[in-house]
């Protein structure tokens, strides 16, 4: 080969193939270098084996299953134990067998009989069996804690459980019920197995043991509870002898950060994978940024306003339907709440079964005028509205609500009050209208039907002193029900009931939003709060690309 330059010299083969080479090595090594800089970017900055999330567990009380009640505290427990039986998020409507591998129901739907699945052993190597379920179950209702009316709405007595045989346990109901109902609360965290041999070991005088249980942990699941610093945080180790096999995450620390500004940052640098409490600003800020997503889905909670029938105005179903429609729920939902909301005006949530899409309500000032004339409030009248003082986004719908009303005659009197005072009154029957959220305990449409639809519970109907007995007779209906679509049906009727006759504003169902590091795979958001979440299914990509 012969290369002239200026000054004609020759430039042998060996020569120009050398400063090839080097070329290439050169861009070689900068394109090493920038794709390290992007891959750093993307790097795990938390241990492959580790999952930080960050969120505020101030409310955890125990993580003992018959005590356990508050979101944290249910979090965990279903982290660390087993059940009879499950729900796989984000299906809420269909039960899955865990402890028990079968089941079946007498004729006359009063006796349950479960089948244990064999070969499953506690934490400490214990092996779990009938005996164990109906210790677990029998010791819920005997402590009576807070979540115990769950079973205890069922079952009359302990001596009602019984392990028949070493694999098999039998449960006798009060009296019959739909079976989706029953084995929805079989699947909420109080009905956890606990190893009955490591809970009397640690029993101080007659608390089953629940003073140990408080922060330590004696179950099947896939991790054990290996600290709980109060206000600082939970650490959770996988189970080595976890019957499905051990999690791919060995550790999960779940952090008390309770500003959400601090859970941002701590996102950000990537020193957490999971951040739980962002508000929708930070949501904004963060959700288009590299490294990061965002997951959002509806949670089973309402938000509505009550209005009590024993007031003169709220007496008239007109002045209800005035109300309900004098409200712009577009408005709050898309100028207050910016997508941490969608609209649902009816009393059962989505997924659950009997959700009603029906929105049939929205803002006519000419409607809602007409109906306050025909009522014989033409100029209108004055009424009060509670709400829980400095609570965000509250504070901003009640003065949305004020507005709106105050736009048909409706002169509102805004009374905000400290939470507790104001659902105190409200049991109380002592409040004209108020705004509140009611959050499902099971993922049943009974748990709502109830609240909303029977006074004879007193519950909301009741607070509200809507004495309705078509509305009662039809939730009891459903309550007994034992055929699904014939249930379904039931609640069809009576949503659609409710929502023209019941003295409710459904105003909203909440969206929930949760941010994450993109390394984090397989994460299901859970609508029911976390009480069916399975963090035992999340693994973590060492290195995500870009």
């Amino acid at each position: 080969m012969v290369a002239s330059g200026s000054q004609g010299r020759r430039i042998s083969t060996p020569w120009i193939l050398s400063i090839v080479l080097l070329i290439l090595l050169l861009s070689s090594w900068v394109y090493f270098l920038f794709s390290m800089r992007q891959t750093q970017q993307y790097s795990l900055a938390t241990q492959p084996d580790t999952l930080v999330i960050a969120q505020d567990i101030s409310d955890a009380v125990s993580m003992d299953p018959a005590v356990a009640y508050e979101f944290t505290s249910v979090l965990v427990v279903n982290q660390v134990y087993d059940k009879l039986v499950d729900i796989e998020p984000p299906d809420l409507t269909r039960i899955v067998p865990e402890v028990a591998e079968s089941w079946s129901v007498s004729p006359d739907g009063t006796l349950w009989t479960f089948k244990i699945r064999q070969g499953i052993k506690f934490a400490n190597g214990d092996p779990l069996d009938a005996k164990a379920v109906e210790y677990s179950l029998r010791r819920v209702i005997t402590l009576s804690k807070t979540p115990a009316w769950l079973l205890q709405q069922f079952i009359a007595k302990p001596e009602d459980i019984v392990a028949t045989d070493s694999y098999t346990v039998t449960i006798k109901l009060k009296e019959k019920v739909a079976p989706d109902l029953f084995l929805s609360v079989l699947a909420f965290t109080t009905s956890a197995i606990v190893n009955p041999k490591e809970v009397e070991a640690h029993a101080s005088g007659n608390d089953m043991g629940s003073t140990w249980l408080t922060d330590h942990s004696a179950g099947s699941g896939p991790y054990i509870l290996a600290k709980w610093d109060r206000n600082s945080q939970i650490v959770l180790k996988a189970n080595p002898n976890y019957w499905r096999g051990k999690p791919a995450i060995d550790t999960i620390i779940i952090k008390h950060v309770p500003e959400p500004a601090t859970q941002r940052l701590l996102l950000e640098k990537g020193d957490v994978d999971i951040a739980f409490g962002l508000t929708i600003d930070l949501i904004d800020q963060i959700k288009d940024k590299p490294g990061i997503r965002v997951i959002s889905y509806p949670v089973l909670k309402l938000e509505y306003i009550g209005m009590n029938v024993n007031n003169k105005y709220l007496s008239d179903e007109r002045v209800i339907t005035a109300i309900k429609y004098a409200i712009d729920y577009d408005g709050i939902i898309k100028d207050i709440l910016r997508g941490g909301a969608m609209k649902v005006q009816t009393i059962i949530p989505y997924p659950l079964l009997g959700f009603n899409p029906s929105t049939p309500f929205y803002r006519d000032i000419n409607k809602a005028k007409q109906l306050l004339t025909e009522a014989g409030y033409a100029n209108g009248f004055e009424i009060e509205l509670a709400y829980p003082a400095g609570a965000h986004p509250q504070e901003e719908i009640a003065q949305k609500i004020q507005k709106d009303l105050g736009d048909v005659g409706i002169r509102v009197v805004l009374r905000p009050m400290a939470a507790s005072e104001m659902y105190q009154r409200y049991r109380q029957q002592a409040l004209q209208m108020v705004l509140a959220a009611w959050g499902s305990d099971y993922p049943d449409p009974d748990n709502n039907a109830k609240a909303f639809g029977n006074y004879r519970i007193k519950q909301l109907a009741w607070r509200n002193m809507w004495y309705d007995n078509i509305s009662a007779d039809l939730v009891e209906r459903a309550f007994r029900e034992s055929d699904r679509a014939a249930r379904e049906a039931l609640y069809k009727q009576l949503t659609e009931y409710i929502l023209q006759h019941g003295p409710y504003v459904v105003l909203y169902q909440i969206v929930k939003h949760v941010a994450m590091r993109t390394w984090v795979e397989n994460f299901v958001p859970d609508p029911s709060f976390g009480t069916y979440l399975h963090l035992y299914k999340v693994y973590k990509e060492a290195v995500v690309s870009r």
